[in-house]
C-alpha cells in the first residue's frame, strides 16, 4: 500500500440514482491528478421494511472521518491536506484509507476495509 498527498476540494453526503446513501470526498493530489474517495454505501436494503436503512458501519465511517480531522462536520474537511492510502499506480490508484497530516493531529488514519470488518460487513 502506498500513500499520496492530497488536498480535499469538497465533500458530499448524498443519495445516488439508485437510492443508495453514499459519501464522497473529492481530492486533488500533489501530482496534479484528482479523484473521488469514498462512494461506498452507508446503508443497506432491508427486506422486511422493503426500503433502504442506515447501517452501523456507514455511520461509523462518517463518525471516524469527522473525528480524524477534528472538525464538526464533513463540510469542514474542505481545503484540508491529507494522505490518501491505496493500491495501484497514479492512473489506477484505488483509495483504501485517509489520514490527516501529523502537523494537524496525531492519528493512525482510517481504513474503510477495517471498519467493514469490524462490523462484519462483506464488501
Amino acid at each position: 500500500m502506498s500513500k499520496q498527498l492530497a488536498k480535499i476540494r469538497s465533500t458530499r453526503l448524498e443519495i445516488n440514482d439508485h437510492g443508495i446513501l453514499t459519501f464522497a470526498i473529492d481530492v486533488d493530489y500533489e501530482n496534479g491528478f484528482s479523484q473521488c474517495v469514498g462512494g461506498m454505501a452507508l446503508d443497506t436494503y432491508d427486506k422486511i421494511k422493503e426500503r433502504r436503512v442506515g447501517t452501523a458501519s456507514g455511520c461509523e465511517i462518517i463518525r471516524r472521518l469527522i473525528d480524524e480531522f477534528k472538525v464538526g462536520g464533513l463540510e469542514y474537511l474542505k481545503n484540508k491536506h491529507c494522505w490518501i492510502y491505496g493500491d495501484g499506480d497514479e492512473l489506477n490508484f484505488k483509495p483504501k484509507g485517509i489520514q490527516t497530516l501529523s502537523v494537524d493531529a496525531k492519528t493512525k488514519g482510517i481504513f474503510f476495509e477495517d471498519i467493514y470488518k469490524e462490523f462484519g460487513v462483506e464488501e
